[in-house]
């Protein structure tokens, strides 16, 4: 997190606390108190205190998960995908931080985005995937630029976005997107990637980043080390490849 002030409300994660352990969520909200570097002071336990980087600091915590569904393999593929992601998600957060919608149109996009893009800091999106391209079941598929112009309305701060479609961490479908000023980095499998890898993968690298409290990057790379196939997924970040294969 960038320009912390004090006073500020920002959610930080419970494993960082040395005397917080019985917290039902994987995240507690601190009011900042003092500001050093990069650093901040917060309160603890009791009448404790503490100094958290501001790097394990989120103004907002808010995951969005949406299954762009096709019709044709939603029973057997996105359907299970989706659905192992959003009781993991649920683990992980309260029900409050945690949307999911189904949608098979960019229209329906538009509507939900409109509704919801204040409260949300990571999205995950579950469908097929190419190159270039998103499939939806009403309109087929979409450039990268069609998608992403729907995430660019409204005044909105930047989000961190998983893809688990396939072929979506090609240059000219994740470094596009990353490039949009709404998007902080994009996630995304180079190869075609199976549902249970992409699953496992997404819940390892949010478990790392979320209760583990490591940056995107670490937990990135940790995440793709402890998947079995998980070596296919890239980070890009404002136009550039940061991690993965080149």
């Amino acid at each position: 997190m960038k320009d912390a002030t004090v006073g500020e409300m920002v959610f930080i994660p419970t494993s960082k606390f040395k005397d917080i352990s019985d917290q039902p969520s994987s995240f507690v909200c601190r009011s900042i108190r003092a500001h050093q570097g990069r650093k901040v002071l917060v309160d603890s336990s009791g009448n404790n205190e503490e100094w958290i980087a501001t790097s394990m600091c989120h103004r907002n915590i808010g995951v969005l998960l949406l299954t762009i569904g096709d019709f044709d393999t939603e029973r057997h593929l996105l359907n299970p995908l989706s659905k192992s992601m959003l009781h993991y998600l649920r683990l992980l957060l309260p029900d409050e931080f945690v949307k999911h919608f189904h949608l098979r149109t960019t229209e329906e996009l538009k509507f939900i985005w409109e509704r919801e893009h204040a409260v949300i800091s990571h999205i995950v999106l579950v469908g097929h995937g190419s190159e270039a391209a998103l499939k939806f079941g009403v309109g087929g598929w979409k450039a990268v630029e069609e998608f992403f112009g729907v995430f660019q309305e409204g005044d909105t701060t930047p989000k961190n976005f998983i893809s688990l479609c396939c072929e979506t961490g090609f240059k000219s479908f994740a470094g596009v997107a990353s490039s949009y000023n709404v998007c902080e980095r994009m996630i995304a499998p180079f190869h075609s990637v199976h549902g249970a890898i992409a699953s496992q993968f997404a819940q390892s690298f949010l478990n790392l980043h979320m209760i583990e409290g490591q940056t995107a990057n670490t937990a990135f790379g940790n995440a793709r080390r402890r998947t079995t196939g998980g070596a296919s997924f890239r980070l890009w970040r404002n136009g550039e490849l940061v991690a993965g294969p080149r």
